[in-house]
């Protein structure tokens, strides 16, 4: 009834009458307001409790034993780690000088999350144990946005409860979701972030003349940018695409005015703008480079390469930038009359920072190519193996048990027919999974784990399917009776989930290694040598990792240099030596640490760092004179011999 009088409102023009009913009536509607309002916020509690309480559990499990979680040399958690670390201790040491130079070199991952960890360390100390709470706090925050979400897209309270325990106990019982959001990664506090948007823009979207909700969307989306290219560019194009069809009547007239301009009237007025004109010059000049391939020039005697051209393209960006800047500047009321109050919102606390952003040195060509498709592009990727891929991932690994995706993903489906019974907003989250999904799949580079950020929005729907079924017995069955099915089914979902173990798939796409000795025993058996070093540099021979660097500045908690850049893409083991001969006459270093492990699992032949060619820096030090031999560690578990060498 509350969505047919709701509808019978808008077609018929009684707003002002039921608006004149309610305040003639206040203290009843107060008293039924606070009768509404106390069962939702208890549940709410309840849910936000149990997030909570869970997430601590699975901080005692990794606390266990966390040595065990370090237990992949190449993985993205020691870049992430190390990064975060690295701005909490210039913080911790009032070093601005580092602190600043560390946040430059944000340009490939952004700084937010390494900024959230430097602020965790800050606070609960120096500990890589801490590491992952950034992205439990994101675990939390999906299950706490997922239910208010699910909630929020019912009318019906039963039905939106319902709609909301399903859509929360999927998200809390999948397993891969789990083990990546008990990680230092990107995902969980990615998916916090995304969920935490759809919730800003389903509010902004039922009093679309709030500006404060607006801006509420516009820095959580802002911060979703911040924290990763790909999470924000997967979740604001579903935005955009539901905004423009929900106000169809003034997408409509844009579309009619952009169509009435002429092209030669149009090219006729850019040809007269001298800054996109000078800018068009830089693009042509970028796309030459890349189409010839390395570059240089001699300037003043000395040769300057030209390639990639990534400041170039940064200078054409600004040319752009400072266009546009000078004709808002001229034109500010009539382009914030003509935005409205979303429309300005976005443009200044979202659009804006963004584009602000991309004037630093090499951050805009850094962030296309990586949500483009040179990022790791696979030769043999397909649609049809991408959607292969991704659903035997959403399957096997995102749900206890594989049967369970197929009812899943039917009630998403008896969702998207039921969109117009629900409130306001509600397809930009069936958006959201749908071009999410084919986003992933359409992109060269497949991996399981990023369906993490944007799963919980097919959980919604699913959610929104089982809740729509239950409106549809309405007729059939009182209140009570199906209050009460509800909660058994919520409850029946919930027990059948727990009951089973974690599957073995989940550890394969979250990237969770469950065997062999920690990546840990590679560094710290020697840690007491490196005390009061300036300098170190560590040269293995199976690849580099930022996990030398971070273990080495945990230890001292101070900027000790690490040099950890090992030679890649070399030919043979006479080139390794002969380019590590040179490193080592050039080297600043006060210790340097070789480690030599001749059947290391950790060898990568794609980029050369096999032991036949990676030899060749035990070749060079062998014949050096700067450094001498001071001490050599074996380190069993890794099957490898570290030796010390310092400076003459």
């Amino acid at each position: 009834m509350a969505d047919a009088e709701r509808q019978d409102g808008r077609t018929t023009g009684r707003p002002m009458a039921s608006a004149h009913v309610q305040s003639t009536a206040q203290p009843v509607s107060g008293r039924a307001a606070r009768a509404t309002w106390w069962p939702e916020a208890l549940a709410f509690v309840i849910v936000l409790s149990a997030a909570i309480a869970i997430a601590a559990w699975m901080f005692a499990e990794y606390a266990r034993a966390p040595d065990l979680l370090w237990r992949v040399f190449y993985h993205d958690r020691n870049s992430h780690y190390s990064f975060g670390l690295d701005l909490a201790l210039a913080m911790r040491h009032l070093d601005p000088a580092w602190f600043f130079s560390e946040l430059e070199k944000a340009k490939v991952w952004p700084p937010f999350h390494g900024l959230v960890l430097s602020v965790v360390l800050l606070i609960g100390g120096i500990d890589y144990r801490l590491g992952i709470v950034p992205s439990l706090t994101g675990w939390v925050a999906t299950m706490a946005f997922v239910w208010l979400i699910a909630r929020r897209l019912f009318a019906d309270r039963i039905d939106g409860l319902f709609a909301a325990a399903i859509a929360t106990t999927l998200t809390a019982a999948s397993p891969t979701f789990r083990l990546i959001s008990a990680d230092v990664m990107l995902e969980g506090l990615g998916a916090g972030l995304s969920a935490a948007a759809l919730w800003a823009y389903l509010r902004a979207s039922a009093t679309p003349d709030s500006a404060a909700r607006w801006r509420l969307l516009a820095v959580i989306l802002t911060a979703l940018f911040f924290h990763k290219g790909n999470y924000w560019g997967l979740l604001v194009a579903p935005i955009a695409i539901a905004f423009a069809s929900e106000h169809w009547r003034a997408t409509v007239r844009v579309a009619r005015t952009i169509g009435r301009v002429r092209v030669g009237t149009a090219l006729a007025a850019l040809l007269r703008q001298p800054l996109l004109i000078l800018a068009a010059l830089v693009v042509a000049l970028v796309a030459f480079i890349y189409a010839r391939g390395p570059t240089a020039i001699e300037l003043f005697g000395k040769s300057v390469s030209l390639y990639p051209p990534e400041n170039l393209t940064t200078l054409a960006y600004a040319l752009v930038f400072l266009w546009w800047t000078l004709l808002w500047w001229r034109h500010k009321e009539a382009i914030d009359a003509a935005l409205g109050v979303p429309g300005r919102a976005m443009l200044y606390w979202h659009v804006s920072p963004i584009a602000i952003s991309f004037l630093l040195p090499h951050r805009l060509s850094r962030f296309l190519w990586f949500v483009g498709p040179a990022n790791n592009p696979d030769p043999n990727a397909g649609l049809w193996q991408g959607a292969q891929f991704y659903w035997q991932v959403f399957a096997d690994g995102f749900h206890t048990m594989p049967w369970l995706a197929i009812p899943v993903l039917a009630l998403a489906v008896i969702g998207a027919f039921g969109l117009p019974r629900l409130t306001p907003g509600a397809r930009a989250v069936f958006l959201f999974a749908l071009l999410a999904w084919a986003g992933v799949v359409i992109h060269p580079q497949h991996q399981g784990r990023f369906m993490s950020t944007w799963v919980f929005a097919v959980w919604i729907c699913s959610g929104v399917g089982a809740g729509l079924i239950l409106g549809w017995m309405r007729n059939l069955l009182s209140p009570w009776v199906r209050g009460v099915l509800a909660m058994a089914a919520a409850a029946s979902l919930l027990v059948v989930n727990l009951g089973h173990p974690m599957p073995e798939a989940a550890y394969t796409y979250a990237i969770h290694t469950k065997t062999g000795p920690s990546d840990l025993n590679l560094v710290r058996p020697y840690l007491p040598e490196l005390d009061g070093a300036r300098e170190v540099a560590v040269f293995t021979t199976f690849g580099g990792s930022k996990l030398f660097a971070w273990v080495i500045r945990e230890h001292c908690r101070c900027n000790r240099i690490v040099d950890d850049l090992v030679p890649a893409n070399l030919g043979s083991r006479e080139e390794v030596r002969q380019v590590m001969t040179e490193r080592i006459a050039r080297s600043t270093a006060d210790i340097i640490v070789t480690i030599d492990s001749p059947t290391s699992h950790y060898q990568l032949p794609s980029v050369g760092w096999v032991y036949s060619r990676m030899a060749g820096i035990l070749d060079a030090m062998a014949e050096q004179t700067r450094f001498a031999r001071a001490a050599t560690y074996d380190l069993p578990d890794e099957q490898a011999q570290a030796t010390i060498w310092r400076r003459r």
